[in-house]
């Protein structure tokens, strides 16, 4: 009996220790998603962070692929979002990937990382981060970070108007990277956002809200822009009946 009782103690607390590990894992794994329209800056993150990890696995899907990996003692879960500008893609297909994307991200998104380049934005730049806010609505603002990839470190003097004025929306949310640049020191930044964040994460509920918004606010534009040209189709009849009378 109290062999019984010894073995039933023992595989509650290996239970207990096997759910505790569990739980520090989630506690600690950081759901981080690159996105931009430059496949190279993309690449370089993700080679970046590759070349550092311990351990690693991939799970491909139709429209992503996700990379869990150990980074510097930290569980990461790596996904590259396609560019949302400039794509043969349709909205609806759009919309498809961005929710593959984010289901892939238990519990959500910490982190997206948009790249760009250090030099003049093009207009393409300029176009996937509209189309980015569009897809995923202002809520993303709090979980973007903006990475401005620089040739060496000393190149800050290069950037232009738009660039500036970007750093000064995002504020600490914008930060500096170069072929040198730590993994260490892009993790701890990452790391510092989630902090700030309170452990909050963009998730896939949060999109289906957002894109529900839409849906209603574009019914209700419509069913005013209708009723008010119906109101104005109903004043063109009672002017024309009017004039009719007038004439005679």
């Amino acid at each position: 009996m109290n062999s019984g009782r010894h073995l039933m103690c023992e595989d509650h607390e290996e239970s207990l220790s096997m759910m505790q590990q569990i739980e520090k894992s989630d506690v600690v794994k950081l759901n981080v998603v690159v996105c931009g329209s430059d496949k190279k800056l993309k690449s370089f993150i993700s080679k970046l962070m590759l070349n550092e990890s311990s351990r690693r696995s991939e799970l491909r899907s139709d429209c992503v692929m996700k990379r869990e990996m150990e980074v510097c003692g930290r569980l990461i879960n790596l996904l590259e979002l396609p560019a949302l500008f400039n794509t043969s893609l349709s909205d609806d297909e759009l919309m498809r990937q961005t929710l593959c994307c984010l289901s892939l991200c238990h519990p959500g998104v910490h982190v997206f990382l948009l790249l760009i380049p250090h030099h003049s934005l093009t207009d393409e730049h300029k176009a996937e981060m509209q189309e980015i806010h569009r897809i995923f609505s202002s809520r993303i603002r709090s979980h973007m970070m903006i990475l401005i990839m620089q040739k060496s470190e000393d190149t800050t003097a290069e950037l232009d108007d738009v660039t500036r004025s970007l750093i000064k929306h995002y504020a600490a949310q914008c930060h500096f990277i170069h072929p040198n640049t730590q993994v260490s020191t892009l993790l701890e930044r990452i790391q510092q956002m989630t902090e700030n964040n309170r452990g909050a994460s963009f998730t896939t509920q949060t999109f289906l809200d957002e894109q529900m918004k839409k849906m209603i606010q574009e019914e209700m534009k419509r069913k005013i822009q209708t009723q008010t040209k119906s109101q104005g189709n109903n004043r063109n009849v009672k002017i024309s009946l009017l004039v009719v009378i007038l004439h005679f």
